[in-house]
């Protein structure tokens, strides 16, 4: 930049890979609920039952084009690129799956104050298409690609609620019941997870099979020498295979990828269990619930790359031992790129890809919400929250690896941990109410990374390794170090400096707080004179992005409403000395930056008018039609005139009867409740 200041970024140069794609998607639900009540109303017992259709119809063509990778301007500038991808064919994808669920519970209420509920959910689910088998999969892997998974799933559950005394409040009116001291809820129960019918897209699509996906990726010496002047006037001219003469090293990879199920692939669970307690504090002026939840996360997802040899070719002795799992022939000295064909266990695939549910998370949540509870009209109101969040959860090293990517191990979740909701209402002169919903979140954790492959296991998952600037013997590096340390931010200095000379801890780094927020604006109809029938509500979407820009300008951004993600590449690999055995690096100077001028993608400020207006007859003239109509112009039996006159009389909410009984209470004037009164009878005739 033209203050002396470089970054790095990686940037790809060909078609467009996410155009000319289209999807359709049809959905269709039928659900019955019935319910028996015993004659003590003690027992509501409730059967649920469900059938769903679900099918998708899409148009694949990404990376038709194809796509070059360069490692710098000036490799783009001489026309050297360091990759090329491309799909060669394009495909029309169309999944299917009918789900059926059943549901039986029991509402118990044992006693006024205590009830008890118990049920059990079963789940069943089956996709209505198969992969085509790939005989050449079995063959190599023992496992056969057309298998899918048809689980079905018991969720037993059981909770209760138990009301706790009476609020200190004064009944509305003689046998008016009061609102409860307290309410503490709990329970356990299984959750599981529903399948969706693009679950198994992609192994509808990577059989390995001349019909499946096609693809050709090559690098190093085999990359085509783009001309883009041709390709911008004849897109046939588009190579569709390695540079000429490359045809079988291991730089050229036109193997096609599958992707298939574990036999004990199973639907995510949930084993939770909740305690909350909801009550009023401080004399009656305050609203709080406190809950507190714990899960056990089972049968989460992970991939495992089945096509993967573990077998160690050398290590990166200046980096702890690091394992690589490709000769150093393999690997292209100029720009460090790497071929992973030594570490496949068969060359007739790349990525041979295996779903399994065999990973495990834990949850533990606590959360406080207070609000005040008004003794009288008021125009200003608000409610707040906070929530506490702890994960641990296993991670593949297929995701996050600093050696084998077989691997499992526990670490942290990348959630922030903290999160503050409030709400804001104001009524401004009794004609607009302006309703303010937000929230602040902690940062999200991250792991400093190398751009690339740098193991040969065909990932971009390596962490990298934290170089000290005085315990590298690379000039360039150690300079990159130290003004990356020096200019940082004051977290990420942090992260780094006690993570020199090892390779980076997953999720060791923590970003900064986030906010977002929405505003909402609702108009009286009785102030702007509008009619009965018609409702106008604006709404305006992330209302700290608009503000942001207009109190700082475009060239000043400071992220507010925004929801920045940290540069966690801190590494771009620049070449390979085989005789040392060592990468090249390059420093990013961007690590760890939030600055909201590198966004690509900006959450907008949207301006939302709604405008809502009822048509047809009035409730209550409905109402009344009906009840003219019954044995007349309609079936049943014909009402007769005192019938209506008890309607009128005790069918209609009438609240000056109410006022004029708590009129001693409401310390209301001769003069109050006479006017009162007079409106009461030309409201009862």
């Amino acid at each position: 930049f033209d203050d002396g200041v470089s970054s790095v970024q990686t940037l790809a140069f060909g078609g467009n890979q996410g155009l000319s794609s289209t999807s359709r998607s049809v959905n269709g639900t039928v659900q019955n609920n019935l319910s028996w009540f015993d004659d003590a109303n003690k027992h509501r017992i409730k059967l649920t039952t469900e059938l769903g259709y679900s099918a998708s119809t899409q148009n694949l063509a990404s990376n038709l084009l194809g796509s070059f990778y360069f490692n710098s301007l000036e490799d783009l500038d001489t026309g050297l690129p360091a990759s090329f991808s491309r799909t060669l064919t394009a495909r029309r994808r169309s999944t299917g799956q009918v789900t059926g669920s059943m549901a039986i519970g029991d509402s118990w209420r044992k006693t006024t104050d205590l009830q008890i509920q118990y049920g059990l959910r079963v789940d069943a689910s089956h996709f209505l298409r198969t992969p085509e088998y790939n005989p050449a999969v079995e063959r190599d892997f023992g496992l056969r690609n057309d298998h899918v998974p048809t689980p079905i799933s018991v969720s037993p559950r059981v909770g209760f609620s138990w009301t706790v005394g009476r609020a200190p409040e004064v009944s509305l009116f003689s046998g008016a019941s009061r609102t409860p001291r307290a309410v503490i809820r709990g329970g356990i129960g299984v959750f599981t997870n529903g399948s969706s019918a693009g679950q198994i897209g992609s192994a509808l699509d990577n059989t390995g099979l001349p019909s499946g996906v096609q693809q050709v990726y090559c690098v190093g010496p085999a990359v085509p020498i783009p001309d883009w002047s041709v390709y911008a006037t004849n897109a046939s001219a588009v190579p569709d295979r390695c540079a000429d003469g490359t045809t079988g090293t291991v730089f050229a990879n036109p193997a096609p990828n599958v992707t298939l199920f574990a036999r004990g692939f199973r639907p995510q669970r949930t084993v939770r269990t909740n305690l909350s307690w909801n009550g009023n504090l401080l004399d009656n002026r305050y609203s709080t619930s406190v809950e507190g939840t714990y899960s056990l996360n089972l049968n989460q997802q992970r991939t495992v790359d089945l096509n993967f040899t573990p077998l160690e070719r050398f290590t990166l002795a200046d980096e702890t031992g690091r394992p690589v799992y490709v000769d150093p022939a393999s690997i292209v000295s100029t720009s460090g790129s790497i071929a992973s064909r030594d570490a496949r266990v068969s060359q007739s695939f790349s990525r041979v890809s295996e779903v399994r549910s065999d990973l495990q998370s834990r949850t533990a949540q606590l959360s406080v919400r207070v609000s005040p509870i008004p003794r009288g009209p008021t125009k200003f109101g608000w409610s707040a929250a906070y929530t506490f969040t702890h994960i641990r959860e296993q991670v593949s090293g297929f995701s996050s690896t600093a050696g084998n990517p077989l691997s499992l191990e526990w670490a942290r979740s990348g959630q922030g941990p903290h999160q503050i909701s409030y709400n804001l209402r104001y009524n401004f002169f009794n004609a607009v109410q302006v309703n303010w919903n937000g929230s602040f979140r902690s940062g999200s954790a991250f792991t400093p990374t190398v751009a690339g492959d740098i193991n040969g296991d065909g990932y971009s998952n390596d962490r990298a390794f934290i170089y000290a600037p005085s315990g590298t013997t690379d000039p360039t590096l150690a300079a990159g170090m130290t003004q990356l340390l020096a200019s940082t931010s004051g977290a990420a200095r942090e992260c780094l400096q006690k993570q020199l000379g090892r390779i980076a801890e997953r999720n060791s780094c923590r970003g900064p707080w986030t906010s977002n927020a929405s505003l909402n604006i609702t108009l009286d109809r009785a102030k702007f004179r509008m009619p009965q029938r018609a409702a106008i509500s604006f709404s305006i979407s992330n209302p700290l992005g608009a503000a942001d820009l207009l109190v700082n300008g475009s060239g000043n951004l400071r992220g507010w409403g925004q929801n920045i993600s940290p540069d966690q590449a801190l590494l771009y690999v620049r070449g390979f000395d085989p005789d040392t055995r060592r990468y090249t690096y390059e420093v990013n100077q961007r690590f760890g930056a939030t600055r909201p001028q590198f966004l690509v993608l900006r959450n907008p400020a949207t301006l939302t008018a709604s405008v809502r207006y009822d048509l047809g007859p009035m409730r209550e003239r409905q109402t009344l039609g009906l009840q003219l109509g019954s044995g007349r112009t309609l079936p049943g039996s014909r009402l007769p005139e005192g019938a209506f006159r008890s309607l009128g009389a005790v069918g209609v909410v009438n609240p000056m009867v109410t006022i004029l009984r708590q009129q001693d209470s409401l310390q209301l004037t001769a003069r109050q409740a006479d006017s009162v009164a007079a409106m009461n009878r030309r409201y009862t005739y």
